[in-house]
């Protein structure tokens, strides 16, 4: 055999092993899969150096025929009445996604790596901008969600979240 041409298929077999075993299926965070049914948060908001405000979300997520995510949340912050939105997700690529979250002033962006979400969305209030870090814990039955608001890139508030999913 050619050695260029041996070379070339250990090359290709190294390539195609290392891509379909280095990360399993269920090592990856998949929102429509992740996301379908029930699940539940408790977190809490702080802003700028003010007190925390501990919240819960209440949600139920469908896929829908058109391959699209609905995700209906209710959500309470403590001391408050509940407050409903709904995220629609879409995916857009190979681990991209876009989404609209009802109470956003523009579309949020995803992306997918490995077990990790990360969005990115305006807020509808003074130009402000929400980035979310979601990790898909080992077990496969939380998330841990880590957000940062920010003002002209300035960084004054902070979410912090865990999410139970029903499996």
């Amino acid at each position: 055999m050619n050695p260029w041409l041996a070379a070339l298929a250990l090359f290709a077999a190294l390539s195609v092993s290392r891509t379909a075993y280095s990360e399993p299926a269920g090592d990856t965070f998949v929102p429509e899969v992740v996301f379908a049914g029930r699940s539940n948060g408790i977190g809490e908001l702080r802003i700028l150096r003010g007190k925390a405000r501990p919240f819960s979300v209440e949600s139920v997520g469908t896929l829908r025929a058109d391959g699209t995510l609905r995700l209906e949340q209710t959500m309470r912050f403590e001391g408050q009445p509940m407050e409903s939105r709904f995220w629609v997700m879409r995916t857009t690529g190979p681990g991209r996604y876009s989404a609209t979250l009802s109470d956003a002033a523009g579309p949020a962006v995803g992306r997918v790596k490995g077990r990790r979400l990360t969005l990115k969305y305006p807020l509808r209030r003074w130009g402000l901008v929400m980035h979310q870090t979601l990790d898909l814990n080992e077990d496969g039955r939380s998330i841990a969600n880590l957000g940062s608001i920010r003002f002209f890139g300035i960084r004054i508030g902070e979410l912090r979240e865990t999410i139970y999913l029903a499996r």
